[in-house]
C-alpha cells in the first residue's frame, strides 16, 4: 500500500508539473490539492500551488501558499521570490507563462542567484530566459543581447569549466525585489564526460547569494577559489 501511495505521488507530480508548463492553471491547482492532501507539508507542491493560484488571479491563496513555505522552509527563494511579487506595488501586471523548470527543484542541477541591476528590474519578468555567454572564467547574463551582468565568482567559474566540457545551462528569472534580480541557472544537458561531477555541490550552496558589486559592476562572491571537483 504505501509503495502504491508513493507511486500515486509521482505521477500526481508529474502530471501537476505537465499541466502547469501548458498553463492549465485550473487542473494544475487541483492536482496541487490533492497531493497536499496526503502531504500537507510538501513543499515543492506548495510552491505549484502558488504559482497555480497567481495565474488564476487568486492572490490572498498564492500568499498563503509562500507563506506556509517560508513558514516551513525560511530559506525557500522560490517562495521568497513570489511572495516578494505578490507585495510588490511594481508587480500588479501578472505574466501568464512561466518557465516549467521553476516549478521542479533538484538541488544539485540548479542554484539560484541575486544581483543587482539598476537598468534592467523594470525589463524583467518571472519565468522569462536569458542567455548565458561564457567566459574564461565567469559567465555574462544577457537579455535580447544586451548584457545585464558578468558575474564572476567560484559559481562562475565553475559554470564556465562544466560548460567548456559539454554541459549546458538554462538562466531563468525567477523575480526582481527593487533593483535586485534573482535568477535560476539550471544544467539542463550533462555530457558523457562529466558524468560523474555534480554541477552544484552543496559546499558552494551556503555562498550563492553573497554577492556583492565592483567598481566595474563585475558581480564577486568574497570566498576562495574553489576547483571544480565531483
Amino acid at each position: 500500500m504505501e509503495l502504491k501511495t508513493r507511486n500515486d505521488l509521482t505521477f500526481l507530480k508529474k502530471s501537476a508539473i505537465k499541466e502547469a508548463s501548458n498553463q492549465n492553471w485550473e487542473r494544475a491547482k487541483q492536482i496541487n490539492l490533492v497531493i497536499l492532501n496526503q502531504q500537507k507539508n510538501n513543499i515543492e507542491s506548495l510552491n505549484r500551488l502558488g504559482i497555480a493560484y497567481t495565474k488564476l488571479s487568486q492572490k490572498q491563496n498564492a500568499i498563503k501558499c509562500f507563506e506556509k513555505v517560508i513558514h516551513i522552509s525560511p530559506n525557500n527563494r522560490i517562495a521568497q521570490k513570489n511572495l516578494a511579487a505578490l507585495n510588490s506595488a511594481k508587480n500588479k501586471k501578472i505574466s501568464n507563462t512561466v518557465d516549467k523548470r521553476l516549478l521542479v527543484n533538484d538541488s544539485s542541477k540548479s542554484i539560484n542567484l541575486n544581483f543587482e541591476h539598476k537598468l534592467a528590474t523594470t525589463t524583467l519578468n518571472p519565468g522569462e530566459n536569458l542567455e548565458i555567454k561564457i567566459k574564461s572564467d565567469s559567465i555574462q547574463i544577457y537579455k535580447n543581447k544586451k548584457l545585464l551582468s558578468e558575474i564572476t565568482n567560484n559559481i562562475a567559474k565553475r559554470i564556465s569549466k562544466l560548460t567548456k566540457m559539454g554541459n549546458q545551462y538554462s538562466c531563468t528569472v525567477i523575480g526582481t525585489d527593487g533593483d535586485t534580480i534573482n535568477v535560476n541557472i539550471k544544467e539542463i544537458h550533462k555530457s558523457e564526460s562529466t558524468v560523474d561531477i555534480i554541477s552544484f555541490p552543496e559546499y558552494i550552496k551556503p555562498h550563492s547569494e553573497k554577492l556583492s558589486l565592483n567598481t566595474n559592476s563585475i558581480f564577486t562572491l568574497q570566498t576562495e577559489d574553489e576547483d571544480t571537483e565531483k
